[in-house]
């Protein structure tokens, strides 16, 4: 028997939902093969639907640059070689080497800017940005002490989509951004931001032992950076014209589709973190 979309995402999130916390929690390279997974496989997803736009890129694409933003995670703060940080701007220096030279070669003319500029901004936003995912944690160690970082920027994730759904379809009646997300009003917005100013000064006091005005503060612009970041994913995917980034996750379309919000959030949560410890 088919399963519906719905009853597609129930079972997928409840089968992988704690799977995934679990090798959180695990740390090591437990940890680290899970964040890898979403980094690396985020951005095959993004190369790929460039690929749609730009069918003379070819998908070598597709197979290094992956590799490459897992890399730049795997020597970035908190990734599993974090010893070798010095050389992580050596890498990205030579990760953007590599895009221009695959630009050089398999484009035309015309296209070598416009490939080379969305290349380069998947890059910094999935493999420079999306590093922040090992940043946000405490090490390597197994235990929930080195992952609250991480699991805040996760949860605050989904109560900022959980509450514009919520509020828009109940209060809803100016939409936010018509052109790229029909669905999103101003309302269920400005419910987001509440709902996560909210969210972060409870956590942030109870679990990481800031103040109440800082969680408070925190939750609100992470809500705004989470909107944001679904509103970027709508646009590439509207720019391609596909309804999903890719069919990896079972009734969730793919990576970018669940993890859009994150890839921003997590580097505002990690420089706010670092602003405030020093």
């Amino acid at each position: 028997m088919k399963l519906g979309n719905l009853a597609q995402r129930i079972l997928f999130a409840v089968i992988v939902g704690p799977l995934g916390l679990w090798l959180l929690w695990m740390g090591g390279w437990w940890r680290a093969g899970a964040l890898t997974f979403v980094l690396a496989g985020s951005a095959w997803e993004y190369f790929r639907l460039l690929r749609v736009r730009h069918p003379e890129a070819g998908r070598d694409p597709e197979t290094i640059l992956p590799v490459l933003v897992g890399a730049v995670g795997w020597i970035s703060e908190g990734g599993p070689l974090s010893h070798l940080s010095g050389t992580r701007d050596l890498a990205i220096v030579l990760s953007v080497g590599w895009i221009l030279l695959h630009a050089f070669r398999r484009l035309p003319r015309d296209e070598v800017f416009p490939w080379v500029a969305q290349a380069v901004v998947g890059f910094a936003y999935l493999g420079i940005w999306g590093s922040s995912l090992h940043g946000l944690c405490a090490g390597r160690a197994p235990g929930w002490e080195g992952i609250w970082g991480l699991v805040f920027a996760i949860v605050i994730c989904w109560v900022a989509d959980t509450s514009a759904y919520a509020v828009g379809r109940t209060l809803g009646r100016h939409k936010l951004c018509p052109e790229l997300s029909p669905a999103k009003t101003v309302e269920g917005a400005i419910g987001s931001v509440v709902a996560t100013a909210a969210f972060g000064a409870w956590f942030i006091p109870n679990f990481l032992g800031g103040d109440l005005w800082l969680g408070a503060v925190l939750g609100a612009l992470s809500g705004a950076a989470a909107i944001a970041g679904d509103l970027a994913e709508s646009v590439l995917k509207r720019w391609a014209g596909v309804k999903d980034s890719s069919h990896l996750l079972p009734g969730h379309g793919g990576l970018l589709d669940r993890f859009d919000s994150l890839f921003l959030v997590a580097p505002l949560v990690l420089a706010v973190f670092r602003a405030w410890r020093h």
